[in-house]
């Protein structure tokens, strides 16, 4: 049986896998490894899938849809035939034809699949397409980003130098930006954003607005034939530009001619309030990195719309850099999601191949709003771009005198209210009978790269209740493994014995230095501890190998007699640049003095005290 990478994309949906020592994109029926994620209904014959479905948009664009993926984890819906379909439904359709013609050309069962998503999906959009997935007969035990998978895909065409990239994901429906860090077999994504109703669907419609303007055409007038109509006209042009660097637009609308004239001049400004939204999701990666454009070594285009002359003329004048391009750029995705593929099945070139996560959006808890006003608002947890898998843990005390229950109440979002951000779930445990501050439970959120959140809150009585969140429907014995799992994610590297061995090596010499000897060694144990609670694998490398390395000299220098470790002169060799970093890492210690401001809650006498 097969593991295979999909690419469920806006426009476009690919499979690929590893197989016989390298890299296959699985074409389809035609012969063509891009399927049109399109779905449309034929009376009498029913659905139309991919290449079929996206010829009948233009003739029939009342029975056929396509870029519904967009709207994946809403209540939208779509009519075809006699009944509404939702953008999950339709992407499973897209999926069961992947997965079918992916059996007809490795002629055996798929095992597995392994679907990206955009960086910026939301747990419901994620759950979406696990429901899509296994709707088309597929298991999916894992979701990747778009850009990750990208990522993945660079760092086996470009070696294995170190390198950080930003990888630039526009798709036809969405945009994806992500940090990422490359170093030996790893590939770590330092920080994400993006939006998910930004797209080269934008673009046509911008082009699309332009033509009617030029012909005084009222677009919320023409029927939906013509309209269907402007709209090819307008991707067919733009697609032009990049041939030829102008385009005659020409078609016939209510029996009269019209005629306008793209070039790239006019496209880039027609573009520009798209460009504006591209810089502030830039600087907004860039502050959530801590970098700066100097330090990157290569932007990384992906996806069909970066093929656009006007796009990386922007992107080169924002950055001052040429973006790098890997073959055809709607291909990339599918080729880190066949990749990653390989490595699930532990392929031989490629199974020590590491890639990390981030969590793209915060998770936290909804607490008293100290204004007095009645809307509670939200207590950060695991913020958004915290390396995954990752545990937090902090102390929370009660607001109301004598109450009884504590209500925790799990939310997904960066919104200061609760409300408006997505609620996931809430556990309720019993607090003992003090005033207000007196009683506590202790919140600890552990977060996997598989996008499980297991949530557990225990009292001052030593109960303990927990809840397990997954954007997938979990068997119990799923949720026993995941369980057992989360167990061993809550444990942080400054927790793991072999650490805490290194630092107990390190303070005992501390203590029995001075002056000088001793300043510095305080100073390599601030780094080390920074190093081991900033979450980052590269920074955790880092602070392990170096603490290795010290602690040889110091032992070499206790049996020598020599000092060569703190002579002023070896120890700048470690105070570069990874130090500099260091400075600005945050600790994620646990807060066991109590925060001022309390849960959700029900205590005696009061209903529901927010």
């Amino acid at each position: 049986m097969a593991i295979i990478g999909i690419d469920l994309g806006t426009t476009n949906s690919l499979a690929a896998c590893w197989k016989d020592g390298r890299l296959e994109l699985i074409p389809g029926e035609d012969g063509e490894v891009l399927f049109p994620s399109a779905v449309g209904y034929v009376e009498r014959e029913g659905f139309l899938v991919g290449a079929a479905a996206k010829k009948r948009l233009l003739t029939h664009p009342m029975d056929t849809v396509a870029s519904f993926k967009c709207f994946m984890g809403t209540a939208k819906e779509y009519r075809l035939g006699d009944r509404m379909y939702t953008p999950m439904e339709l992407s499973a359709m897209v999926l069961e034809r992947l997965k079918r013609n992916a059996e007809h050309v490795l002629q055996e069962e798929i095992e597995e699949a392994i679907v990206t998503v955009p960086a910026y999906f939301n747990d419901k959009q994620r759950s979406d397409t696990k429901k899509a997935a296994q709707v088309a007969g597929l298991k999916v035990e894992r979701l990747i980003n778009e850009p990750s998978a990208a990522a993945l895909a660079y760092r086996m065409a470009m070696g294995e130098e170190d390198r950080a990239l930003i990888i630039f994901d526009f798709g036809g429906g969405t945009l994806d930006l992500s940090y990422v860090e490359c170093f030996d077999n790893v590939i770590e994504i330092v920080a994400v954003a993006g939006d998910n109703h930004l797209g080269g669907d934008d673009i046509d419609s911008a082009i699309q607005s332009y033509f009617c303007r030029e012909n005084a055409l009222v677009e919320e007038t023409l029927p939906p034939e013509e309209l269907a109509a402007i709209r090819n006209l307008a991707e067919q042009s733009k697609c032009a530009l990049s041939a030829s660097g102008q385009a005659d637009m020409e078609l016939t609308v209510a029996g009269k001619v019209c005629r306008a004239q793209l070039t790239e001049d006019i496209l880039f400004e027609l573009c520009m309030p798209l460009f504006g939204k591209m810089k502030k999701l830039f600087l907004h990666l860039l502050e959530d990195a801590d970098s700066r454009v100097s330090q990157i070594d290569d932007l990384v285009m992906v996806g069909g719309s970066s093929r656009l002359g006007v796009v990386r003329r922007f992107l080169s004048e924002l950055l001052g850099k040429e973006p790098v391009v890997l073959d055809e750029t709607d291909r990339v995705v599918a080729l880190g999601a066949g990749i990653y593929a390989g490595i699930r099945r532990r392929g031989e070139e490629i199974r020590d191949m590491l890639l990390t996560d981030v969590c793209p959006f915060t998770l936290g808890i909804g607490i008293r709003n100290r204004s007095g006003q009645d809307k509670n608002v939200l207590s950060p947890m695991i913020e958004r771009n915290s390396t995954l898998p990752a545990s937090v843990k902090n102390r929370f005390v009660t607001t109301s005198d004598y109450q009884r229950e504590i209500l925790v109440k799990i939310y997904q979002g960066e919104e200061y209210y609760v409300d408006d951000n997505v609620h996931l779930g809430e556990v309720a445990i019993e607090v003992a009978l003090k005033p207000a501050g007196q009683a506590w439970v202790d919140v600890q959120f552990t977060y996997d790269i598989n996008g499980i959140l297991h949530v557990t809150v225990e009292n001052e009585m030593g109960e303990r209740r927990q809840i397990l969140l997954a954007n997938q429907a979990l068997s119990a014995e799923e949720l026993e493994r995941y369980t057992k799992e989360m167990e061993k994610i809550m444990l942080p590297p400054i927790e793991q014995p072999q650490n805490r061995e290194m630092l107990a090596r390190f303070l005992e010499y501390f203590e029995n230095s001075t002056g000088e000897r001793r300043e510095r060694l305080g100073a390599m144990i601030g780094y080390i501890t920074r190093g081991l609670c900033s979450g980052r694998k590269k920074a955790v490398r880092n602070a392990q190998e170096n603490a290795r390395a010290w602690l040889s000299m110091l032992e070499e220098a206790r049996e020598t007699k020599e000092e060569r470790l703190f002579d002023g002169k070896d120890f700048e060799s470690w105070e570069d640049e990874d130090w500099e970093e260091a400075d600005g890492w945050e600790s994620e210690e646990e807060n066991q003095d109590g925060k001022d401001i309390g849960l959700d809650s029900k205590g005696e006498g009061d209903d529901n005290d927010q």
